[in-house]
């Protein structure tokens, strides 16, 4: 018996028998890729759902339908038809908001986003994306001032000593409502768009997925600081953080913090108005015009 999904053909065992309405089938493990599957074979429309989404990101990133069929095939050894994945864009475009965008673009993968991994006390892989960047910035240009800003004179020996935006507490009259929002959806399909064996983190696997995917978010791991001269918050000494994911919707700023453990959205809150201040003091974008939110696949809080 040979895995489906990395076709390995030693590490397979069996795995039990599972009862269904089309009689007993013969359950699969493969100690590989760490995969369940049976000995039924798949109907053509049916994939796993991470090999759909790898699919539907080599889209997004710019191949072609015809080249993401072939990355596809080499990746994990199945080799959809172009109508199959044309299906899923249609099928996905409403969470993958990003799809819509896509279709009206050619878009070189290569240069598709920009990473700038920066030491600070641990390694922040700050990136943003140039299409929706230069799309938004038509509503918000003093973001893409900033990033300009960043990749020139960001003065990183900052970011190497003193309080972090996620370890200080600050009095804040902020309050969390939980509201609807594409986000926890967004999140679930992130999480489920890795192969079991996956080595990356949570948190890196949300950044990317929403980073490539969504149709407002145009940066990830975003460099900002604030001095303590700058503001009438109680601080002592200027204080540095990274920016999970940063949205442009409309043309508004939203600061969203990804926590895969949310049991109590309201600890959050000093740590949102750090960034919303230090945002604004890096770009001028006025304060009602930021927002700040907390999820996971469970919920979206934004604090008003």
């Amino acid at each position: 018996m040979k895995c489906p999904d990395c076709s390995d053909k030693n590490g397979v065992i069996k795995a039990g028998i599972r009862s269904t309405s089309k009689g007993r089938i013969q359950k699969y493990y493969c100690k590989s890729c760490k995969t369940n599957f049976s000995d039924i074979k798949r109907p053509k429309t049916q994939y796993p759902e991470h090999v759909i989404l790898y699919a539907l990101e080599q889209y997004n990133r710019g191949y072609p339908v015809k080249e993401t069929k072939t990355l596809v095939g080499k990746r994990y050894h199945h080799s959809p038809p172009i109508s199959t994945i044309y299906s899923w864009i249609e099928r996905y475009q409403d969470n993958l908001t990003f799809l819509k965008l896509r279709k009206n673009y050619n878009i070189d993968p290569s240069t598709l986003t920009t990473t700038h991994n920066f030491q600070h006390q641990q390694v922040f892989p700050f990136t943003y994306h140039h299409l929706k960047l230069n799309i938004h910035s038509k509503q918000r240009p003093e973001l893409r001032r900033y990033i300009n800003w960043i990749e020139r004179s960001l003065p990183r020996k900052m970011f190497l000593k003193g309080p972090r935006c996620s370890a200080t507490e600050i009095e804040h009259k902020t309050e969390p409502v939980e509201k609807s929002n594409i986000s926890p959806a967004l999140t679930r399909l992130a999480l489920n768009s890795q192969p079991n064996n996956s080595k990356r983190s949570p948190h890196e696997v949300v950044e990317h997925f929403f980073l490539i995917n969504d149709s407002t978010t145009v940066a990830t791991e975003l460099p900002v600081f604030i001095n303590n001269s700058e503001t009438s918050l109680n601080i002592d000494e200027p204080i540095t953080g990274h920016i999970d994911i940063v949205q442009i919707r409309f043309d508004d700023l939203y600061i969203l913090d990804y926590k895969p453990n949310l049991n109590r959205p309201e600890k959050c809150a000093s740590q949102l108005q750090l960034y919303k201040e230090a945002l604004h003091r890096r770009t001028s974008v006025p304060k009602d015009k930021i927002h700040t939110a907390v999820f996971n696949e469970y919920g979206y809080y934004e604090f008003e």
